[in-house]
């Protein structure tokens, strides 16, 4: 079954917005998302850009967002620091998460990660998946299928086949993977070549 449209332009929105040279035709799918997604929608697949991506590629995401469809924030110095509080309350729910996504790899991947930087090991907990994955305006599997088209776009190998593992996990159809990942590559075969032998290894 086809992606609806909604999640397929969420998709190649989160995968135009990874690199600059995608700047023109992030635009014009702006333009076209209006009709398909909610902007808060938009804003939340741009937003969690920046655990993948990096801050220039999501706060370029949301300039252009801010652009081509505005909405003035009510009192954003008050909504920033309601974004930096609940610490334990990130906590709590990124732990909830990170065990649905990585499902019964949780522990082997928290060990990894606990070797190679126990400060990133706590802040995907933290960082990733309890303050940013676990908001509420964008579902779960629509989240993991962005990722996975940012990630096949980036090549970051290793990080898709995990969210790959993901999307599956949190309920994400492999027609839907293999989808996602088509939109991700645009049009680069060897980048949809080596996420399709990852995605057959999980579907």
């Amino acid at each position: 079954m086809p992606l609806d449209k909604r999640t397929s332009s969420l998709i190649r929105a989160s995968a135009l917005a990874c690199r600059p040279e995608h700047r023109e035709k992030l635009i014009a799918e702006l333009h076209e998302i209006r009709t398909h997604a909610l902007r808060d929608e938009v804003y939340e697949a741009f937003l969690q850009l920046y655990l993948f991506a990096g801050f220039p590629a999501a706060l370029e995401a949301l300039r252009a967002l801010a652009r081509t469809w505005p909405e003035p924030i009510a009192d954003p110095a008050a909504q920033a620091e309601i974004a930096a509080a609940g610490y334990d309350l990130h906590r709590e729910q990124g732990e909830k998460l990170y065990k649905r996504v990585y499902a019964e790899n949780a522990p082997r991947v928290r060990e990894e990660m606990l070797k190679l930087s126990p400060e990133l090991a706590a802040w995907a907990v933290i960082e990733g998946y309890g303050k940013t994955l676990s908001r509420p305006a964008l579902d779960s599997v629509t989240r993991e299928l962005c990722i996975v088209a940012i990630l096949t776009q980036l090549r970051w190998d290793r990080q898709l086949y995990s969210h790959i593992l993901g999307a599956r996990n949190v309920g994400a159809s492999a027609d839907a993977i293999f989808e996602a990942a088509h939109i991700g590559a645009m049009g680069d075969e060897a980048a949809y070549t080596i996420a399709e032998q990852l995605i057959k290894k999980v579907v």
